[in-house]
């Protein structure tokens, strides 16, 4: 069965116990040969995993009778960076990615320094070394065709793809796939898939020209408009272009058995996997040979380590976990364990739950064919379950009301979660099939309740309960329960209830206007309401801050300080005005609001933020400290160590430098002997300082005072903005 491959975005996944001290763990009878403690030193015999990753949390999945540690480690300060490792239970390394917020470069792709062959060598020496029993069944898939970008973001990357060869043929999905960078030759990516099966002989096979008729005569290609996707915004007036294409689309998706010579037919449930697969687990690796005594020795754990051997201790087991389950939850023998996975959810590392599913090798009409549930691993309780039934025809009404699903509904609830149930109220504001049925209605087939938790007697809507029930059964078929506990403030000290009204409706007031009414059948009627309309040039949402009154965004931060343009009350007839227009237009230069105090010298780190946010762009730049955008500028290689203060002003010599290294140039502006100005002062410049000054004066960007430079001018708000904006005309 197909597994879908997991990106390493989503990787900072679940945190995970010891296997070994549940036991019956495994799906299958046989125990895992590894530890939780053993796979973490496994990874670290094998890679260098930087010190400064030091958050580390662990997760263990079962899935069809693979076994495998995921282990994560991720650094807790700039730059970001993560290391993930998968550990098969046997002590194969079946998966690895490093990633790593790379600093942002100087203007113009960056070239590698070692070669697509270095790369290959590289990746060929790693493959022999992990996986040295598979390694002679690989075959290295070429591919001389792909292109290799020079990014202007991250280093060049060389992919190489192995393919497994069984009995001189292709097994399609299994292999590995190795990323090496090209900068520094480090492996950043890697893969292994391989499937234990049983291969049949190639006997009884039909030739290659049978299978091409089969092809043609059952039309596999079908001739097809195709309308063609855009990432850009179509212009006004621009409709979407639609070719003429031809599709594969056969149910076969195109193969063909190769013994009967026919279009391949699948079950139900079934399905093929392509080149990529999914990654399996492998067989016993010889990465195992060391004792427990020697692996002590040689890679000590570190204390984020240890700390997450030492929680995962005393959680229930799977078995007991499955207990749980059966206790709520009729499962009949002809439904089949799938999969078991224990781990946290959202950002709460304390949690840990087991996720379990079951489905049936034959599925009956009526009965029960899918069930997925949901243990709490720390106290044993139900959390949650879906019960899938195949399907009846014709579809019916339900026997029974609203109300007496609810009554069924919370009875259960009293039973399976009694505490967490009288900390909620039934959610009727958002309450589906929640109306009274007209006369003669008959009932719907389901009905669906939400409970939304209480703290302190106010609503927490992130926390609840939610229930199915299926009212032409008499039955329960899903229920989850969604409950963290994180630290609730007092409401001491919030706005009242009518201060928060005049506050929101102040700057969205209510306003007649009319709206059309939608129904199930479609767009309805016309009606005259009021409903709450910003007021002119009033940043508003849907949600106010409780205790400042301000509105938020969805991240709960104010609208107030994101990206805005401004309109500067100060800088009309000034001679700037242009410049500091277009920048307050990109709301740059907003740091003292609606006003932009041109004639006022320019701090190095007002005008750092500006050069962050004309090539970066805005979010997330505000929120930036003095000593992050210090950080951030040194990284970009605009400032050198101890070469300026934040609150310090800025020189024209200093605006020189800042302004080349924008655009890439410090290396050639750093060239001596081939620059000259038309500056009476240029004896006087500082040593170094005269590339700089010959590039500014040549691209227009600095022009000193006509005769002389004068290096050591402090620059205005006012002439630092005009210098940032012939800037980026240059860089354009």
């Amino acid at each position: 069965m197909r597994k879908t491959r997991l990106h390493f975005g989503v990787w900072c996944l679940v945190t995970l116990f010891l296997l070994t001290f549940f036991p019956g763990l495994a799906l299958a009878e046989e125990k895992p040969a590894v530890s939780l403690e053993q796979a973490i030193r496994i990874a670290k015999e094998n890679f260098n995993i930087p010190s400064e990753y030091s958050n580390f949390n662990s997760s263990y999945d079962n899935y069809e009778n693979r076994q495998v540690w995921f282990l994560n480690w991720e650094s807790t300060q700039e730059p970001r960076g993560t290391f993930n490792v998968q550990v098969d239970a046997t002590g194969e390394i079946i998966f690895m990615n490093h990633w790593k917020a790379e600093p942002y470069p100087e203007t113009g792709p960056q070239l590698p320094v070692i070669s697509e062959t270095q790369a290959q060598d590289i990746a060929t020496q790693l493959l022999s070394r992990l996986a040295p029993n598979k390694a002679t069944s690989l075959r290295l898939v070429p591919n001389d065709f792909e292109v290799i970008p020079l990014r202007q973001y991250g280093p060049v990357t060389y992919n190489f793809r192995w393919e497994r060869v069984v009995n001189g043929m292709v097994f399609i999905g299994d292999g590995a796939h190795i990323s090496v960078r090209g900068d520094d030759g480090q492996v950043s990516n890697y893969s292994l898939n391989w499937t234990k099966a049983n291969f049949p002989a190639l006997t009884g096979v039909i030739s290659p020209v049978k299978a091409q008729e089969t092809f043609e005569t059952t039309g596999m290609l079908e001739l097809q408009y195709q309308l063609i996707s855009d990432f850009r915004p179509l212009r006004a007036g621009e409709k979407p272009r639609v070719i003429l294409v031809y599709r594969l689309n056969h149910p076969s998706n195109g193969v063909i058995d190769a013994t009967t010579g026919e279009p391949l037919t699948l079950e139900p449930g079934q399905w093929l996997r392509n080149q990529n697969g999914d990654y399996g687990a492998g067989g016993a690796g010889e990465l195992m040979g060391k004792s427990g005594a020697q692996e002590q020795a040689a890679t000590p754990l570190s204390p984020e380590e240890l700390k997450e051997i030492e929680r995962t201790a005393g959680l229930i087991s799977q078995e007991e976990a499955m207990a749980t389950v059966k206790k709520w939850v009729d499962l009949p023998d002809k439904l089949t364990l799938r999969s078991a996975h224990l781990g946290t959810e959202s950002q709460f590392s304390e949690s840990r739950f087991w996720n379990l599913s079951w489905n049936a090798e034959k599925p009956e009409t009526g009965k029960l064919e899918y069930v997925s549930a949901r243990v709490d691993a720390h106290s044993g309780e139900l959390m949650g379950f879906n019960l899938s039934y195949t399907s009846q025809e014709p579809r019916q009404f339900g026997r029974i009301d609203q109300a007496a699903a609810k009554k069924m509904a919370e009875k259960f609830l009293q039973q399976v979660q009694p505490e967490r149930f009288s900390a909620v109220e039934l959610d009727k504001r958002n309450q589906q099939n929640w109306r009274p049925l007209a006369k003669g209605e008959p009932n719907p087939p389901y009905y669906y309740f939400n409970y939304r938790r209480l703290v302190n007697g106010i609503p927490y809507p992130g926390n609840g309960i939610h229930i199915t029930v299926d009212t032409v059964e008499q039955r329960i078929t899903q229920f989850d329960v969604n409950w963290q506990n994180p630290e609730f403030p007092s409401a001491a000290g919030c706005l009242g209830q009518q201060l928060a009204n005049d506050v929101f409706l102040k700057k969205q007031p209510l306003t007649l206007a009319y709206t059309l009414v939608y129904g199930s059948t479609g767009p309805g009627d016309v009606k005259l309401v009021y409903l709450p309309v910003a007021a002119p040039n009033q940043l508003v949402s849907d949600v106010l801050d409780a205790r400042t009154g301000e509105f938020l965004d969805w991240q709960g931060k104010p609208l107030s300080q994101q990206p805005r343009a401004y309109h500067f009350t100060d800088i009309a007839g000034h001679f700037a005005e242009k410049e500091i227009s277009l920048l307050a237009q990109a709301g740059i230069f907003g740091e003292y609001g609606d006003t932009f105090r041109p004639d006022e010298a320019i701090t190095v780190v007002s005008l750092l933020r500006a050069m962050l946010q004309v090539s970066q762009g805005n979010w997330g730049i505000s929120d930036l400290t003095d000593q992050e955008i210090l950080k951030r500028a040194k990284e970009m290689k605009w400032l050198e160590e101890g070469e300026l203060t934040p609150a310090g002003a800025i020189t024209r010599e200093n605006l020189a430098k800042l302004m080349i290294r924008l655009l890439g140039m410090d290396r050639a502006a750093r060239i001596e002997g081939i620059y000259q100005v038309p500056y009476t002062d240029a004896t006087a410049l500082s040593p170094g300082l005269l590339g700089y000054a010959s590039l500014t004066w040549g691209l227009e960007i600095i022009r000193g005072t006509g005769d002389t430079f004068d290096p050591n001018h402090v620059m205005t708000r006012a002439e630092a903005a005009v210098v940032l904006v012939r800037t980026l005309r240059a860089k354009a």
